[in-house]
């Protein structure tokens, strides 16, 4: 049950919220002037009013599973009592009424929600459970005292100053009903006077002349049975003699003390008999141990209600729902909504932050340590099989991309933005582009790209950077969650020797030296406007075979010429690298003067 205590006030977490670094608090602990910083991690907390502190309901399941009764009952009580005193009466009243809920019969709460309801100046409300009071536990002073506080309120003076005469008969040391009965005794037009015994006697005359007065004011029928026999008989405020009225007025203190005397010796069980039942009590509790967590809870209540499987990294939204991250991010790529209560998210999505809820991730190692090992396994083995780049290449379908050259992305749709994130999370950072093409869906032949960096937006769009790599032919296609996907071999450059290698070197020298001249051409030219926001070409290589994809500067030339991409994807695709210099070749003449 350690696990379950709040980090805060150290007892059983009640009302969990968890806060945005994955911790979770009592509710009440996050009221009023919060942490500025977590307790445990310290990073800083960023919380709102209290009513936008949303309960874990995974967490409150949990509890409500793993608590007993009795914890629960006292836990609420403490709260409601800490809630009266800090004025917050609404919040009060619904802590009772839940606990309530769970026992009707506690009579603690009941007496707290009387006082609640006084407060909120529900005052038919308050009546009620104070009789509920008197009539379960008539021997009970409290009950009176809200009853007549109740009273007090709905204008009833005379039956409000009974029932706080009854009370002090049951306890003389009760200062609340004494400071009431003085308060509603002046304004009766009483005296008041200070000694216990005088006030009660006037109250006590005030009441048997005006019940002469009005006899249908007389203390409700319920109320006259809860009192006790002797004191009805001192009290009994429908004597119809005037020497029975005397004889009651007599001496009311002495008659008092004698009525309560004569109650406690008639209706009180013998302290032994209640020492003897406590004992019996405690002994049953000693004997009857408190279940574990691993007895109380099951499998079935860390499941994510997404994927039906045990929670995998599991984070709560601000509307304090769980999930496992992956799958409420594929939800969130889709509409930024709770998939369960709909609340929007996206100022949850905006800051792109999902730590994991440390509590239940405590509580799962601890109960199901074998099963949670599985579930990192499955994840692992499915993440082994996303980041096989050759078999399981997942497909960009957009634009040409080139070996060497940047390729910024904009990613908006969810089947794109979830590829994204399983390039990220299996290490890899790759993925193939490639040109649509009808009735393939994608050519044969593409690049694949390297992310160096991603930025999310606050909506879920995200701009990608990333630099191409390696060529490839894509020998089978494929789909997944989606997106395509494909089995590829990569393309490399026929290796070249002797005459075949000096005779390409020469072409090479040839062709950049052509680029070169597009650059020295004068402002109004052709190739001058084309390659205008370009200072100078890339510096060319001295190995030509250096890289498998022939040199870099070739890639950038391609990238940037206005060509049509069905003939930079048939470059792209060759292996030789004297045709690809024949082509440069031939596109760069038509930009140069004729020689003569």
């Amino acid at each position: 049950m350690d696990l379950l205590l709040c980090p805060c006030c150290r007892q059983i977490l009640w009302d969990p919220v968890t806060v945005c670094c994955g911790h979770s608090f009592c509710r009440k602990c996050l009221h009023g002037p919060s942490p500025s910083k977590c307790l445990v991690c310290k990073q800083r907390l960023h919380l709102r009013g209290p009513r936008e502190l949303k309960c874990n309901t995974l967490l409150c399941n949990l509890l409500d599973k793993c608590l007993d009764r009795e914890t629960k009952l006292e836990r609420i009580t403490r709260d409601t009592q800490d809630l009266i005193s800090q004025q917050e009466y609404e919040e009060a009243r619904k802590l009772t009424s839940r606990g309530i809920g769970l026992a009707p019969e506690d009579i603690v709460l009941r007496t707290l929600r009387s006082q609640v309801y006084v407060a909120l100046k529900q005052y038919p409300e308050a009546l009620q459970d104070a009789e509920l009071i008197c009539i379960s536990q008539p021997q009970n002073p409290e009950g009176h005292y809200r009853k007549g506080i109740a009273l007090m309120h709905m204008k009833e003076q005379k039956e409000a100053l009974l029932h706080l005469h009854q009370c002090l008969l049951l306890n003389s040391e009760f200062s609340a009903a004494r400071r009431e009965m003085g308060q509603l005794l002046e304004g009766l037009g009483c005296s008041v006077p200070s000694a216990i015994e005088d006030l009660m006697e006037e109250a006590f005359r005030y009441l048997k002349i005006s019940s002469m007065d009005t006899p249908h004011v007389v203390v409700p029928m319920e109320a006259t049975c809860m009192m006790p026999q002797s004191n009805s008989a001192c009290m009994n405020l429908r004597s119809d003699t005037d020497e029975e009225r005397t004889s009651s007025m007599a001496q009311p203190s002495e008659v008092a003390a004698k009525s309560s005397s004569s109650y406690n010796q008639e209706h009180q069980p013998d302290k032994g008999e209640i020492n003897h039942k406590l004992e019996e009590e405690k002994l049953k509790c000693c004997q009857k141990s408190r279940p574990s967590l691993e007895e109380l809870l099951s499998l079935s209540d860390v499941e994510c209600s997404l994927c039906i499987r045990m929670f995998l990294d599991p984070v709560t939204t601000p509307c304090g729902h769980t999930f496992c991250k992956e799958c409420l991010e594929r939800c969130m790529d889709h509409q930024p909504y709770c998939p369960l209560c709909k609340q929007s998210l996206r100022e949850y999505l905006r800051v792109g932050r999902y730590p994991a809820t440390a509590l239940l991730q405590d509580i799962m190692s601890s109960i199901f340590p074998l099963e949670m090992m599985d579930r990192n396994q499955v994840h692992l083995s499915e993440m082994a099989e996303l980041s096989n780049l050759v078999h399981n290449v997942p497909i960009f379908i957009c634009t040409m991309a080139f070996p060497g050259i940047p390729c910024p992305l904009h990613i908006f749709e969810p089947r794109y933005r979830l590829m994204m994130r399983r390039c990220l999370e299996t290490g890899t950072k790759s993925f193939g582009m490639c040109l649509y093409e009808s009735g393939k869906s994608f050519a044969d032949y593409g690049c694949m790209l390297e992310i160096l960096n991603l930025d999310y937006l606050p909506d879920g769009r995200s701009l990608v950077e990333t630099i191409g790599r390696r060529r490839f032919r894509v020998v089978k296609r494929g789909q997944l969650d989606g997106y395509h996907t494909a089995e590829v071999e990569y393309l490399v450059d026929k290796v070249l020797e002797g005459e075949e290698l000096q005779e390409t070197e020469r072409l090479h020298d040839m062709v950049y030296q052509q680029l070169e001249e597009c650059f020295s051409q004068n402002q109004g030219s052709l190739p001058r406007r084309i390659f205008m926001q370009y200072n100078q070409p890339p510096p060319k290589e001295d190995n030509i075979q250096a890289s498998p994809d022939g040199p870099s500067w070739c890639w950038w030339l391609l990238s940037i010429l206005p060509l049509d991409p069905t003939y930079q994807l048939l470059i792209l695709s060759l292996t030789s690298l004297k045709e690809r210099l024949l082509h440069l070749k031939h596109i760069l003449s038509m930009f140069l003067p004729t020689q003569s």
